[in-house]
């Protein structure tokens, strides 16, 4: 549209402004506040991140410590930091720490934390390994091998399926044993693969098969 004069101009504008000038402000104050929000977000979350870090690596240096009560104290800030990488990490200390101390029941609970907890499938992976081993020394076979995983990355088959095979004899099923032996020799991954072979020809003996 083109106006003959300035003045014209000027009500044009004006006309404009009182029609869209509300909705322009508050798009821009929105605009304002989701900037706002996201950068507080991203702070907050850097922030979070770094006194996780904090406080996994003061666990690690009081657990090296013989520290175990100042370990027990940081674990129990890691719910502060939850969904961070490192207060899993803390959270695997604390169970480290207490097993040392002979206390399965905390070291099953600072597990069950991270499983539950973790960020990174291979760190829960890990956990609940360490928690099917800590269940089954508290006599609870069965209970470990329920917190085990039927569904994971094959590069784990090794260390679950020996664990299960661990469990499976500790619950007394012996053919079930021998067949997660099988599975974790047949992954050629083993850390000592003589000691997992002579389980499992225990185990055949046992059986009286060979």
């Amino acid at each position: 549209m083109q106006y003959e004069t300035e003045e014209q101009q000027v009500e044009a504008l004006k006309a404009w402004w009182q029609e869209n000038g509300r909705a322009v402000i508050v798009g821009i104050v929105i605009g304002v506040l989701l900037v706002a929000a996201w950068m507080w977000w991203k702070g907050s979350q850097e922030r979070k991140a770094v006194a996780a870090s904090d406080n996994f690596s003061q666990s690690m240096e009081a657990l090296q410590n013989g520290d175990h009560a100042k370990v027990k104290e940081l674990a129990a800030l890691k719910g502060d930091h939850s969904g961070t990488l490192y207060s899993a990490y803390t959270g695997l200390t604390a169970a480290r720490a207490a097993v040392e101390q002979g206390d399965l029941e905390a070291a099953a609970t600072e597990l069950q934390w991270v499983v539950d907890n973790a960020e990174l499938d291979d760190v829960s992976i890990i956990a609940s390994v360490r928690l099917a081993r800590v269940k089954a020394a508290l006599g609870d076979a069965s209970g470990g091998l329920s917190v085990l995983p039927n569904k994971y990355n094959e590069v784990y088959t090794h260390l679950i399926e020996e664990a299960r095979g661990d469990l499976h004899v500790a619950a007394g099923d012996t053919e079930a044993a021998r067949a997660a032996y099988q599975v974790a020799i047949d992954t050629e991954r083993a850390a000592d693969r003589d000691a997992l072979q002579m389980k499992f020809n225990e185990l055949a003996t046992v059986g009286g098969k060979s």
